[in-house]
């Protein structure tokens, strides 16, 4: 049975979590959403080069540790941009990628996957100690997932 207050005199008994016993449970959510719907990646890390011309290349640099997600579609009803290109249509979707919280991610981050459609982490969320988030965007001609 939970009690509830009635007056801002009773509020005060009320038990209260501590932190730490409410980032444990929330870590242990978070655990258990992701492992309903595992996504296991190695991201790709970028980082920037000078050319000879004097320009920044972004290429791959090195590779994170493997690692589980779970991906989550953010764009409505699947919807996409869509753009023209010389061999037919590109689309784009957004997507969350759901880490623990202790997940190794970056900006730029990316990972292929099996179909060819590259999936780059274009924007992080800030940290709230019990989990990673990290905005993607899905590129190529038929996106599936999440």
């Amino acid at each position: 049975m939970v009690y509830v207050p009635t007056t801002p005199a009773e509020a005060p008994t009320i038990p209260v979590w501590t932190l730490t016993e409410e980032l444990r449970v929330n870590r242990l959510n978070t655990s258990a959403f992701i492992a309903a719907d595992p996504l296991s990646l190695t991201l790709q890390v970028r980082g920037s080069s000078r050319t000879p011309s004097g320009a920044y290349s972004r290429e791959r640099q090195s590779e994170r540790p493997p690692q589980t997600f779970k991906l989550i579609m953010q764009s409505p009803a699947g919807g996409s941009i869509e753009q023209r290109t010389e061999d037919g249509t590109e689309r784009q979707v957004d997507y969350i990628l759901l880490g623990e919280w202790d997940a190794e991610i970056e900006v730029s981050d990316y990972w292929d996957d099996e179909a060819g459609q590259r999936w780059e982490v274009v924007a992080l969320v800030p940290r709230n100690g019990y989990e990673t988030r990290a905005v993607v965007e899905a590129h190529g001609k038929d996106l599936t997932g999440g």
